[in-house]
């Protein structure tokens, strides 16, 4: 199993992005209203400068980076149990440190795209840090002996075996999960879906579409008819898009893209309106969340004690 970043269509990926947010977001009903606090309108220079309300309740990147490199390494080692070959290198803190770069280069684009430097050599694209150093690899690719090993039985039987070893429940995957998670069951990843929530509602949000107006006038002036910085470079986007590189119009079209956003504060006045839609939310599910921010204090210990024992 391979620690891989990114996709063969990285072009699509602020579209990706939009659309997992509205797929979590579904599950969350609405509660009584509750009144909104105005948040001061930021004139960010760039993302990093700007922190949503519930990201105090998420876990952090570097939470999330180390589950996802031990989950691999765990894998792999299981996998190598079973003599299939380790294919990814063993060096935990530097894939730690890649995913965080990754997890934050994401949260960029939340708004459209925001890195003119990115812009400047993908396009709409991702960086090139973010392919890895080959294709990633399809599940659909691995052997039938191999997938059962990796994930375990598809129905679910006990007892399978690999060459006389039992398969653990879930596969290798299955395994390092709960090695991971030790032996705990998350419970809801609320802060998650009230964030996807929260993005959801923006669209519909009088100040956000009078954002996206002037954004769009913006790029009209520069000979682009786009609605607003998340349907930005559609005409880019391939069905087959294994070539990484992108074209000249695409490097025009999205250096307009992200400078209108600064021009115009698409991304300060955008941010403020969901911080205070976030704001709502905490304030309805605050036991719950508090909760959650426990639970995600005792798992950063929990993986900080697994990065130490794997050599991280």
């Amino acid at each position: 199993m391979k620690d891989m970043f990114g996709s063969p269509s990285s072009r699509v990926f602020g579209t990706v992005v939009l659309a997992c947010l509205v797929l979590t977001a579904c599950g969350t009903s609405p509660e009584a209203e509750v009144e909104a606090k105005p948040v001061p309108t930021p004139t960010p220079t760039g993302m990093a400068q700007l922190h949503l309300p519930l990201e105090a309740y998420m876990p952090s990147d570097t939470l999330t980076a180390q589950q996802g490199a031990l989950g691999i390494l765990l894998t792999n080692a299981c996998m190598k149990r079973f003599g299939f070959p380790q294919e990814s290198s063993g060096d935990i803190t530097g894939s730690i440190q890649m995913r965080i770069r990754f997890n934050r280069h994401s949260f960029t684009r939340r708004y459209g795209i925001t890195d003119r430097a990115v812009a400047e050599r993908a396009g709409f694209g991702m960086p090139d840090w973010t392919m890895g150093a080959a294709e990633p690899q399809s599940l659909d690719d691995v052997p039938p002996e191999e997938r059962t090993v990796l994930q375990g039985s598809r129905a679910g039987g006990q007892g399978v075996s690999y060459r006389g070893m039992q398969i653990p429940a879930g596969g290798c995957m299955g395994e390092a999960d709960r090695a991971v998670k030790n032996e705990t069951r998350r419970q809801g990843g609320l802060a998650n879906r009230l964030s996807s929530a929260t993005f959801l509602r923006l669209k519909n949000e009088p100040r956000v579409l009078a954002a996206s107006s002037a954004w769009s006038t913006c790029v009209r002036e520069q000979g682009y008819r786009y609605v607003d910085p998340w349907h930005a470079g559609l005409e880019f986007v391939k069905e087959d898009d294994t070539d990484q590189k992108a074209s000249a119009p695409e490097i025009k079209a999205a250096r307009a893209s992200v400078d209108c956003n600064y021009k115009t504060n698409f991304l300060g006045k955008v941010f403020a309106v969901e911080s205070e839609l976030q704001n709502m939310e905490i304030e309805k599910n605050a036991e719950s969340l508090e909760g959650e921010k426990k639970q995600n204090a005792s798992r950063a210990r929990r993986l900080q004690e697994l990065v130490k024992q794997y050599g991280g």
